[in-house]
Order: structure tokens, then C-alpha cells, then sequence
């Protein structure tokens, strides 16, 4: 996941407890906390290109979200509702002694930065809540909800990797066609068997670690079968609690992200609360995309949080 060329600083990397999982964290850079949570079916890596710029300024934490990666579940039943994962993010700043952080959460983690503002404010220098899919606030028959459903449906029936394209494709700007057709997505599908097959043969040959690219596609299972219905479909905001908060938080969405269901929610929410919604460069994964304005966007908007 990382660009060739790409410098990722880590200064540690650790191990939190916490109920019925085992969390992997990294932290680099010294300066006030920042916290990152990665989005459904994604791990650490996902920041790895914008670590090293934010730890210039930032101590910078991230960690492979329960049950992903290099996380494993402790107990097979354990939760992983958002105010569960919300309570394992407060976890990780005990672990690293730090009384409040800032946090950036993206996607599926942008609902665990939003439950922190519910459940932990007092945790907070600031949130930024980043294309958060609350498809809740969306009307039934929307084209946004629709193509969540469609993901949903796919996952259900037991077409895991095609549904897995198509979440792909839900968080590219200008997916490519193959990406769009029952036909592509099959053919991926079938693509993405093989090369998980190969590289299981390669690894028990070698004794090499996954590289991050296979470990996240190893998370397709719990994202789309667990997660998918825990965020998207049992999950709503508490509207009055958000309203209520005290600690400084806002939402923020892709300048190429309009049409897509993450925009189209936090958009409402913004509108509904009367919180601000910043503009970050590129689409759902600017991080990743366009590190370099991402990196300068956070930290004006985090530095926008200071009293």
C-alpha cells in the first residue's frame, strides 16, 4: 500500500489489550497526540505514507482495528459495534499514558472518531470525522443507499470477493469500467482467489509476513459480513449527544467524492448539526492518494482546533 520510494518513521510498535481482542499499534514523532483509525478492511498501513510528514509536528499513533491485520480477536464472538471500537481507540491512548489526542478517523473509522465524541470527549483536543458512511441519514431510495445495499447483497449471498470489488470501486472517483459490470467484478474476484492462493503457498514456502496489500484483502470477510451490517445498518448517531458535545469536532469529505454515499451522508449531518464540513483533496482515501495535501489539510484543520 505503500508508494515505492515511500519513508514510513516508526518509533515503536506495541500491543494493547483490550475485551476480546489484541490490538497492534505504531506511534512515531513527538508533540501533541494524533490519533488515526483506519476505515473498513484496512490496517495501519493505510497512513503509511503520511506518518512520516505528520510526525514532524505530531506524535502520531495508528493501530490495526480489532479482529484486522495483525489484530486478532481474543474471543470469536467478540463486538464490534462503534462504541466498542470507540472504547478501543480510548484503550490505545491509555497505552501510550496520553490524557487527550486529536483524532482522524476515515470511513468506517470516522463512525469510531464519531462515537468518541460521544462517549469520549473529555479524550479530545479535536475530531475530524472524514466520509463517515452513515447511510442511516440517507432516504431509502437514494441512488448513495443504493449502491451500499448492492454491496450488502452480494456479501450476503456469498459472493464475498465480488462484493469486495465493489466496495473498491464505491470508494474510487473514476473507478475503472471493470470494476462497474457484474462481468469485471467477477473477473476480479476470481483474480484476487488466485493470487491469495499463491501467495498462502509462497509464505508457507518462505516463512515471509504477509505484505499489506494480502493482509487487508484478509479482512474482506470481517468487513463485509460483520462490519458492513454493524456500521452501515445497526448503527445511527446519536444526534442529540453530537449536538451536546463540547470538544471540538468537525466532518470532512473529498473534493472528488461527490455522489458517493460517505459524501452525500456527512454532507446531511453537517447541515442537520450545523458543523462544519471541511474540504480534503482527492477522494475517499486522500491519504493514501495525496499525502502531501493531505498532510498540509489536517494539520491546518487540526491547528484550526486550538483554543
Amino acid at each position: 500500500m505503500r508508494r515505492p520510494g515511500s519513508t514510513m518513521a516508526i518509533k515503536s510498535m506495541g500491543l494493547v489489550e483490550v475485551p476480546g481482542a489484541r490490538l497492534h499499534v505504531e506511534r512515531a514523532g513527538d508533540g501533541p497526540a494524533l490519533l488515526l483509525i483506519p476505515g473498513g478492511g484496512g490496517d495501519a498501513a493505510m497512513y503509511a505514507d503520511v506518518m512520516e510528514p505528520l510526525s514532524r509536528t505530531f506524535t502520531v499513533i495508528t493501530y490495526d482495528r480489532r479482529g484486522n491485520s495483525r489484530s486478532p480477536f481474543t474471543r470469536p464472538d467478540a463486538s464490534i459495534t462503534p462504541a466498542t471500537q470507540a472504547d478501543d481507540a480510548a484503550a490505545v491512548l491509555d497505552h501510550h499514558s496520553l490524557d487527550r489526542a486529536y483524532v482522524f478517523g476515515s470511513s468506517g473509522g470516522a463512525i469510531i472518531a464519531l462515537e468518541m465524541v460521544i462517549r469520549h470527549q473529555d479524550r479530545l483536543l479535536g475530531a475530524v470525522v472524514h466520509e463517515a458512511p452513515l447511510i442511516q441519514l440517507l432516504p431509502a431510495g437514494s441512488a448513495e443507499r443504493r449502491e451500499i445495499d448492492h454491496i450488502a447483497r452480494l456479501s450476503q449471498k456469498g459472493h464475498l470477493m465480488r462484493a469486495y470489488a465493489a466496495f473498491g470501486a464505491m470508494t474510487l472517483p473514476d473507478p475503472p469500467r471493470i470494476f462497474l459490470s457484474p462481468a469485471g467484478q467477477t473477473a476480479i474476484a476470481a483474480g484476487t482467489r488466485l493470487m491469495l492462493a499463491a501467495d498462502a503457498l509462497t509464505r508457507k514456502v518462505t516463512g515471509r509476513a504477509p505484505d499489506p496489500m494480502t493482509r487487508q484483502l484478509h479482512n474482506a470477510d470481517l468487513l463485509l459480513r460483520r462490519e458492513l451490517p454493524a456500521f452501515c445498518y445497526d448503527y445511527r448517531p446519536d444526534l442529540t449527544a453530537l449536538a451536546a458535545a463540547t470538544a471540538p469536532w468537525c466532518l470532512a469529505a473529498g473534493r472528488d467524492s461527490a455522489g458517493k454515499p460517505y459524501h452525500a451522508a456527512v454532507r446531511l449531518l453537517s447541515e442537520r448539526l450545523g458543523v462544519p464540513c471541511h474540504e480534503f483533496p482527492g477522494g475517499h482515501v486522500p491519504y493514501m492518494q495525496h499525502p502531501e495535501e493531505f498532510t498540509a489539510t489536517l494539520s491546518a484543520v487540526l491547528e484550526g482546533f486550538a483554543p
